[in-house]
């Protein structure tokens, strides 16, 4: 029987070819299925590493299958050493296509385990650095595409040396043209490695208008979302030669007022700053105060409140909109205990006196 099957298929050569890619067809689809099936009983926040593996491997496995179909196929029609020329063509061609296909697995995996990892991270409400796990997935897709590029120059017989030795003269012309995108490279990789602000944290170039919220963080530039709504793309290189603020790293926010009394209520003075000590003293999101007689202006009194605002409970971030809020609180109290006192707040303001005489005239010579 397997005698007369043999006998059929050299006869008629192309049975085998339509018998291999149906049954690579087949088994592909029965692949995407399975897959498929699997990945639907997987959560990604629940099952990170299977979900992320599974959700990987499904297009290249499928791939490799048919690349080796196609080589099974040539092998049977084309024996090796028949064709020397061709077998020098195709070899390297199924090795490279192989190592792409490789990789193509490997950054797969890379990009569903960061996203599975932070799906997991948010449903359980933890606090993780989105930043360090965003520069360790570049870092991991650096390396596999370097490790790729040397193995596809080896099967492509382009020796390493000779690579490095063309890269050294070319380097010194192409480096000039590529200033900007090498300090680029280097501002992102200082971001990374020092960390001076990571994803969600808000920062803002003094004398400029670049503030907003840190979006993503790219080889080249950063994505920031400014308060206007307007993205913004900063180069990285402008966080090596720029100062900067981590306004999300506040420990505190600084409140530096002047409330002004009238000459006339100078023996209320004392009073009212013992009892606003009093009132600053109950307020349990001040880190440090100062409320006391500050000078003596050219039209009022004035009393100085210095105050640092922090969190309830301390150590964390103060929110704009929550500073503004315990601002006014203070603010208010301090004016209210004034005014308890039968003071009278004075508006800031200039007064121009007039003569009301017509000024003497020079006698005439």
């Amino acid at each position: 029987m397997e005698q007369e099957l043999s006998e059929i298929i050299e006869k008629n050569i192309w049975i085998f070819p339509i018998v291999a890619l149906l049954t690579t067809l087949v088994l592909n689809r029965a692949l995407h299925w399975f897959f498929g099936w699997r990945l639907k009983k997987l959560q990604p926040s629940q099952h990170v590493w299977r979900h992320a593996l599974l959700a990987s491997l499904d297009a290249p496995l499928r791939t490799a299958i048919w690349l080796l179909c196609l080589e099974i196929i040539r092998r049977k029609m084309l024996p090796v050493n028949k064709q020397p020329l061709l077998d020098q063509i195709i070899a390297p061609t199924i090795d490279i296509l192989s190592v792409i296909i490789l990789s193509w697995f490997v950054l797969r995996l890379v990009e569903y385990a960061k996203n599975n990892y932070l799906a997991y991270i948010q449903s359980q409400q933890q606090e993780t650095d989105q930043t360090a796990i965003d520069a360790l997935a570049k870092i991991a897709w650096a390396f596999v595409l370097i490790f790729a590029a040397i193995a596809v120059l080896q099967q492509l017989n382009i020796p390493l040396a000779s690579l490095l030795a063309f890269g050294g003269a070319a380097g010194i012309a192409a480096g000039f043209a590529a200033q900007t995108l090498v300090a680029n490279l280097l501002g992102g990789l200082t971001i990374y490695a020092s960390r001076i602000f990571k994803i969600g944290e808000d920062i803002v170039f003094p004398g400029t208008d670049l503030a907003g919220t840190v979006q993503t963080i790219g080889w080249r530039a950063t994505k920031v979302l400014g308060w206007n709504g307007k993205p913004l793309y900063v180069p990285n290189a402008l966080f090596n030669s720029s100062n900067m603020v981590n306004h999300s790293r506040l420990s505190h926010r600084t409140i530096n007022e002047n409330i002004l009394l009238r000459y006339e209520d100078y023996n209320k003075v004392r009073d009212i700053i013992s009892e606003g000590n009093r009132f600053l003293e109950a307020q349990t999101n001040l880190k440090y105060f100062v409320f006391q007689f500050d000078s003596f202006g050219d039209r009022a009194l004035k009393l100085m409140l210095y105050a640092w605002v922090q969190a309830d409970p301390p150590g964390q971030f103060v929110p704009f909109a929550d500073f503004m809020k315990a601002k006014q609180t203070l603010m208010l109290g301090l004016a209210d205990i004034a005014l308890s006192h039968n003071c009278t707040l004075i508006l800031p303001t200039s007064t121009i006196h007039l003569h009301d005489k017509t000024p003497p005239r020079l006698p005439e010579a």
